[in-house]
């Protein structure tokens, strides 16, 4: 917890302006799931920290998230059909349990600015499949939030949920929509088409393609995929290229997988791609290529499906 608290005051400091609380999880040498009483408390303590170290000046403090439904990080690691929704009463019982701890730490102030609670409403994506959204199973738990106003919900592992899934998301009341893995598989999924084009294009001008270079690289260390992947040598294969937990997302920062990217890109140039290309190797983007909203650039295509992801949860926000 000293840890935690130290991380949190530097976010603070540093100007963050939402911080998460989620103390669910045990330290070294506790059970790996905390009891409620304990996981608020130690939020509370976080919330202390943070109020602490804020910044001097007319900045506006940060605003807070609370609740512990937070589901593995990068995804289920087993195929699913349907999720066990937070219930109403564990919802309220969230909220009402923080609001007493805060109080009990001292920061009935800093508890005003909690906006959020997290809660699961039956969103969850494994290696190859996407739970979606129902909003009938999930309408008991948005009517609680009339029980606790001032408040919504944020859901996470939204990732891979249609536009329309985000909206009906947004309108029901869970209005923060948590992303992280849906982006980088879109940029993985465009610099691999590129790699493909690149070949295409100038075959053997570079040592080995893209694809090939992060095989290596995630074979040699393995421990970022190796928990979250399971089945034969063809079967892991496949997992540490397109799996929706898009495990090789910890691999791009490394020093050989970034001079990869940039070499392909090099190659590439800022010349116009041909639209077959495109359109062979990166579908989604052929129709805007096609009509000219979309320079068949390298980076710009690679940009353009990222923003391709942000445009749906923009657009659901919006509606």
């Amino acid at each position: 917890m000293d840890k935690a608290d130290a991380m949190i005051r530097a976010f603070a400091a540093a100007g963050f302006s939402k911080l998460h609380l989620d103390c669910s999880m045990g330290c070294r040498d506790e059970p790996t799931a905390l009891k409620d009483d304990e996981t608020a408390s130690r939020a509370a303590r976080l919330a202390a920290a943070a109020e602490s170290a804020l910044p001097d000046g007319d900045a506006p403090k940060p605003v807070y998230v609370v609740g512990t439904e937070v589901p593995i990080p990068g995804g289920a690691m087993h195929a699913l059909d349907e999720l066990e929704l937070t219930t109403p009463d564990d919802a309220r019982r969230t909220v009402h349990i923080h609001e007493t701890a805060f109080a009990q730490a001292g920061e009935s102030d800093a508890f005003t600015r909690v906006i959020a609670a997290v809660v699961q409403p039956g969103v969850e994506f494994g290696s190859h499949n996407v739970v979606d959204y129902d909003s009938n199973k999930a309408r008991g738990l948005s009517t609680t939030l009339k029980d606790i106003p001032g408040l919504v919900y944020e859901a996470h592992s939204t990732d891979y949920q249609t536009r329309v899934n985000l909206t009906d998301l947004v309108q029901d009341g869970f209005a923060i929509l948590k992303v992280g893995p849906g982006l980088t598989f879109v940029l993985r999924e465009a610099l691999y088409g590129l790699d493909a084009i690149a070949e295409e294009l100038f075959p053997g001008r570079r040592d080995e393609t893209l694809r090939t270079t992060m095989e290596r690289i995630m074979l040699a260390t393995p421990e970022n995929w190796a928990k979250y992947y399971h089945g034969n040598d063809a079967e892991l294969a496949l997992q540490r290229h397109f799996s929706y937990s898009d495990r090789i997302r910890y691999y791009w920062p490394q020093a050989e997988a970034d001079a990869a990217v940039e070499r392909l890109l090099e190659v590439l140039g800022d010349s116009e791609l041909p639209e077959t290309l495109i359109g062979q190797y990166l579908g989604a983007r052929y129709d805007a290529v096609r009509t000219g909203r979309l320079a068949p650039t390298a980076r710009g295509l690679a940009l353009a499906a990222v923003e391709s992801v942000m445009h749906d949860y923009i657009s659901a926000c919006e509606g």
